[in-house]
């Protein structure tokens, strides 16, 4: 018997339907021309808990630890909802003498089907299902280009190694500090984790950063510039090493602002420089990474991380109108650029009248995202050439993101945007000033893009400047003194996280860890949204609305966990240096023994800290318990957690829903729900953000 076996199930039907027409569904699997689909449902199994490798660890005591699982010796158990799949996906493994490997193209994915076929034992041979995209012909290319799956056994060493690397920090730190605030006389359970404590720190340091700030008054000087040929706004430059310029380049003293609009107005200048770069280029924006798709649809329409990774999901596995979305590339291959005009007329079919992207795309146009050198496993969300599909299946939500990510595509076939950049200095009574002008030459792909404008040139606002040359008198006719104040920056929202998860090498000091964070961030594409539900669930931050959107806030939890937890696992590096050895096993260049044994000595290490009481000298004995976590009873293990919170679109923050009987919204007729912010209790809606209504509580 022939096997393939798929990630999910509906990976499974589509695989199916392209093995052939007869598809005939099984409990379980599928039948199509000789051969039988099966699939798992997400991991099917997973790694065990302490007590099965010894009865003690089902209490929970801090000589105990660390918990150190031998090589060889990992155990797996079935996850209790799944169990009946399994068990059908184990027999037709046992009977199978070919099995292709279909899950989704990552490291993740290697694993999942991998360790079932280690689980049950099977020993024959294996081919390797690579897919980019759902629909027919791409699976059916995929199919015909199968490798030998033993080309990737180093990949899945790599995610088994990371799934043990992190049971072995979260089951060990958790255990060791929730038994040192026992012994301080507390209660619950305080997780840790390699990636989920260094976001929850981010986030902590931000709102201290925040609460902490102090505004300061910042002034600067604007001046009307009179030339032969017209006037013109232009702001003053001040010395970068004046005594009254901070550290940023801002003025922080009026009297020397009022001194320079004193010693220039109605004074008669020259035109020190005017210089005109011809022909400046803006190239068109790179198609989406899954990151940069998060980011963009949380500013538009205010949806978390993990909203916008279902909406991706669901147009690349349901409705097949987009190519797979977890990745971390914004490229796309070379040899793609010949699909773009079938892509985009695809596109075209499916809008039908709805389509109104401005212009006409030139297929002979090739822009910088087609570069095969800059994508890995996955390249940039590109829209697939499905056709004919009927919008009307998409939620509202959908179709936006689709056209998101059609209008990025469609803007790789449009000319570059073109203008002519000027940048003009005014020497008068010993005092430069500034302006930046800006003409355009070509709209290009920014005629997809209204909106966007060429707002910014030389750092400075761009303004409309008349002619004029060098040596030209320039006279001040008039200047002011504009004041400002300084402000703290924003606060965490669903697409500032996603952007400081992966621009975590801004955080880093050391030059070679540097290196290797700047090009995987912390967390995975697939991952980066669970970490921030698994935060709000716990209690360690809160979602609150705020503006248009939402933002994530720490909360009393949250802040007494950070003050505790290892520095280690409060910054980035770790995870750096934790990828840059997986990366090595992937690629055969490290043993998943020799990575092991240094998280063993990591672990320990850190467990060793907090036996001694170094690490706990100043853990507080009053942490706050999350709600519906039962206090842990001495030497007992707690699994006690509150149903993950839902997303902003859902409008489920850090609150709990008013139960039965509470009042509908006056606005549009759906129920209120309980929430708290940091000035106290209130209720909002539950259809937030389409409706916004608060009350007090």
């Amino acid at each position: 018997m022939d096997l393939l076996i798929a990630e999910k199930p509906s990976m499974a039907l589509d695989i199916a339907r392209a093995l052939g027409a007869d598809v005939v569904r099984r409990d379980g699997y599928f039948e199509v021309a000789g051969k039988v689909v099966s699939y798992a449902i997400g991991h099917l199994i997973g790694l065990e808990e302490p007590q099965a490798y010894d009865a003690k660890y089902g209490r929970w005591r801090l000589a105990d630890l660390p918990i150190v699982i031998a090589d060889g010796e990992w155990k797996m158990r079935a996850h209790p909802k799944t169990a009946a799949q399994l068990a059908i996906v184990g027999k037709l493994i046992k009977k199978a003498k070919r099995v292709t490997h279909c899950g989704d193209a990552a490291r993740e994915g290697q694993m999942i089907v991998d360790e079932l076929l280690d689980y049950f034992d099977y020993r024959g041979p294996v081919r390797r299902l690579w897919l980019q995209e759902m629909n027919l012909p791409a699976i059916q290319r995929a199919l015909a280009a199968a490798k030998d799956n033993a080309e990737y056994r180093n990949l899945y060493s790599s995610a088994m190694c990371r799934s043990e690397a992190d049971w072995s920090i979260g089951m060990n730190l958790t255990r060791a500090y929730t038994e040192a605030l026992r012994a301080k006389g507390g209660s619950g359970v305080l997780h840790f984790g390699r990636v989920q404590t260094n976001v929850l720190s981010m986030i902590v340091e931000r709102d201290e950063l925040i609460e902490n700030f102090e505004p300061k008054d910042i002034f600067s000087v604007s001046a009307e510039v009179a030339v032969k040929g017209g006037s013109f706004t232009a702001q003053w430059l001040p010395p970068e090493d004046a005594p009254f310029v901070d550290e940023a380049g801002r003025v922080v003293e009026q009297a020397a602002a009022q001194a320079v609009v004193d010693a220039v107005t109605g004074q008669t200048g020259v035109i020190a420089s005017c210089e005109t770069v011809r022909d400046k280029k803006k190239l068109q924006p790179l198609p989406y990474s899954l990151g940069d798709l998060q980011k963009e649809v949380n500013r538009a329409f205010g949806l978390s991380p993990s909203d916008t990774l279902k909406i991706a999901q669901s147009l690349y596995e349901t409705h097949k109108l987009t190519s797979y979305p977890r990745t971390d590339f914004s490229h796309l291959p070379e040899d793609e650029h010949r699909l773009g005009r079938s892509i985009i007329e695809a596109c075209r079919s499916n809008f039908g009248a709805d389509w109104d992207f401005p212009g006409a795309p030139d297929y002979s146009i090739r822009s910088h995202a087609w570069n095969s050198k800059k994508i890995g496993d996955h390249h940039g969300i590109r829209p697939t050439e499905r056709k004919g599909y009927k919008l009307g299946a998409l939620s509202k939500m959908e179709l936006a993101v689709y056209k998101l990510i059609v209008r990025r595509f469609l803007a790789q076939f449009y000319p570059v945007y073109l203008y002519d950049a000027t940048s003009v200095r005014v020497a008068c009574a010993g005092h430069l000033l500034k302006a930046a002008g800006a003409v355009e030459k070509q709209k290009g792909w920014q005629a997809l893009y209204p909106a966007r404008g060429n707002n910014k040139e030389d750092g400075q606002d761009v303004v409309l400047l008349p002619a004029m040359q060098k040596g030209e008198p320039a006279r001040i006719a008039a200047a002011k003194v504009n004041e400002g104040k300084t402000k703290p920056p924003p606060r965490f929202n669903g697409a500032l996280i996603i952007d400081a998860m992966e621009k975590a090498y801004k955080l880093v000091t050391d030059e070679r860890v540097k290196k290797v964070i700047r090009e995987i961030g912390i967390g995975t594409p697939a991952t980066r949204a669970n970490i921030v539900d698994d935060l709000i669930s716990r209690w360690y931050i809160e979602e609150r609305a705020e503006g248009k959107g939402s933002v994530y806030i720490s909360t009393l939890r949250g802040r007494a966990l950070y003050k505790c937890a290892p520095v280690q696992l409060r910054k980035p590096d770790l995870t750096a240096y934790f990828e840059e050895l997986l990366a090595r096993v992937s690629e055969g260049k490290m043993s998943a023994q020799d990575f092991m044994a240094r998280q063993l000595q990591f672990v320990s290490k850190l467990v060793d800290a907090v036996k001694s009481g170094e690490a706990t000298r100043d853990m507080p004995s009053d942490i706050p318990v999350a709600p519906q976590q039962r206090a842990a009873p001495a030497g007992k293990p707690v699994k006690g957690r509150r149903k993950p919170a839902a997303r902003p679109a859902k409008a489920k923050a850090a609150g709990v829903e008013a139960g039965e009987g509470a009042k509908a919204c006056p606005k549009c007729g759906k129920g209120m729900r309980a929430r708290s912010s940091a000035s106290g209790p209130f209720f909002g809606c539950s259809a937030f953000p389409a409706c916004r209504h608060t009350e007090n509580g």
